[in-house]
């Protein structure tokens, strides 16, 4: 079933997409292979924290640059994208850290097969992978909300270059302020709809308020969450810094051509 739920997906993206479908297939596979490549990495020991940097690098320029060309726009939801990363990755390590939420929850120790069948010792720094999980999920959000606000600035100046700085970030912040609320609301059904079966596990068993507040279970999906939307609402001002800058940078090129 997974086989003919990816044969549809493939199908539909060439049929509706066209060829842009089918470049979004090339650099959903190429992400995937980057992934997979960080995977292995990790596995054979090498340090959690720097694959972060360099394969969420790999991921913003293989998402950006493959699909859309290289321009201002991309160039700028680029180094915001890796801005907010760097900005928030201190923050993420230390919540993280400081939350003793990394490593596999109570509910995953609970399984027969953990218990009987798997060995948990893997030789992992078990909180550097969780901060490469939490960061990671914030990527797909992050790019989608620096590519949406850049693209808007860089369009308005294209039609009416006369703008000025404070004119085009105010209009980057009434596009940020459209786009956001979508993305958080995104965010959180992503969230539920996946926790759903979890959520009446927990009704079912019966647990107190104390005890579901101060899990490892619970924490570990809001913690995702709430990075992605605390990462997107800051994507929004960097963003418009960047494309300004390279609104100026292209400008400035045009008048010495």
């Amino acid at each position: 079933m997974i086989i003919f739920l990816a044969l549809v997906l493939i199908i539909l993206m060439i049929l509706i997409g066209g060829e842009r479908g089918a470049v979004s297939l090339m650099t959903l596979a190429g992400n995937i292979v980057i992934l997979f490549i960080s995977i292995l990495l990790m596995s054979i020991g090498f340090p959690a924290l720097l694959l972060i940097l360099a394969a969420g690098a790999g991921v913003c320029y293989n998402s950006l640059f493959y699909q859309n060309g290289n321009n201002p726009k991309t160039r700028a939801a680029f180094l915001a994208t890796l801005l907010v990363m760097l900005l928030l990755f201190i923050p993420i390590y230390l919540i993280i850290w400081r939350s003793g939420s990394y490593g596999l929850n109570e509910l995953q120790l609970s399984e027969d097969d953990f218990m009987y069948y798997y060995s948990t010792d893997i030789h992992i720094n078990m909180l550097h992978v969780a901060v490469f999980v939490t960061v990671f999920s914030t990527l797909g959000a992050v790019i989608d909300t620096a590519l949406s606000v850049t693209s808007s600035v860089y369009e308005v100046w294209t039609h009416k270059n006369s703008l000025t700085a404070k004119e085009l970030t105010s209009s980057g912040y009434q596009v940020g302020k459209e786009i956001i609320g979508t993305t958080v609301n995104t965010l959180l059904f992503a969230y539920l709809g996946g926790s759903i079966l979890l959520f009446a596990y927990v009704q079912t068993q019966q647990y107190n308020l104390e005890i579901i507040l101060n899990s490892k279970f619970l924490f570990q999906d809001v913690a995702i969450m709430l990075s992605g939307a605390i990462a997107c609402l800051f994507t929004v001002p960097v963003s418009i810094r960047c494309v300004i800058h390279q609104i100026h940078h292209a400008a400035s090129e045009t008048d010495h051509s």
